[in-house]
């Protein structure tokens, strides 16, 4: 609000997904409020909404910095593992993938606050461009909704390896 009343901010980015929902409690009223849009990076939890990474962070590639993140690794990965199973129920039942369903929640849940949001996940294959793209034409029911809300209050592991490095910790 500070910094809106020095000059408009017309964009905030900041991490928001399933997975990682800080962002509702710490900026997501100001950014409705002053008309802010929000630019969430990592919509797909870093990719673990994917449902790509099946095996405790073995399957991340060599120097992946996801290996360094508590929620990738070891018993935290497997228990986050279970918590896509809603995702992936939700994304047969459209035909569609969790991916689609991960990015159409960030587009509801947007919507049920009022809030313009640009979602800029981490694509590098033309392929999943497009399965990005086609997400924007997924809509989730409420009872879908309802299902997913749960799912960050579960998430076990912290997001980054040392908790002081996130926003959250240095407001406080």
């Amino acid at each position: 609000r500070e910094a809106h009343a020095v000059h408009p901010v017309a964009a905030l980015q900041s991490e928001w997904s399933l997975f990682s929902r800080d962002v509702e409690k710490s900026a997501l009223g100001a950014a409705v409020e002053l008309g802010v849009t929000l630019v969430p990076y990592s919509p797909l939890g870093r990719g673990f909404l994917t449902g790509a990474f099946t095996d405790a962070g073995k399957d991340l590639g060599e120097g992946d910095f996801r290996k360094q993140q508590p929620r990738f690794t070891g018993d935290n990965a497997r228990a986050n593992a279970a918590l896509l199973e809603p995702v992936r129920e939700i994304a047969a039942a459209h035909g569609a993938t969790a991916a689609q369903v991960a990015l159409a929640w960030v587009q509801q849940r947007a919507g049920l606050h009022g809030l313009t949001v640009v979602p800029i996940p981490g694509t590098r294959k033309r392929s999943r461009l497009l399965e990005n793209v086609a997400a924007t034409g997924l809509t989730l029911t409420a009872e879908e909704l309802a299902l997913l809300e749960p799912i960050a209050d579960r998430v076990a592991g912290d997001r980054y390896p040392d908790m002081s490095l996130t926003s959250e910790a240095r407001e406080k």
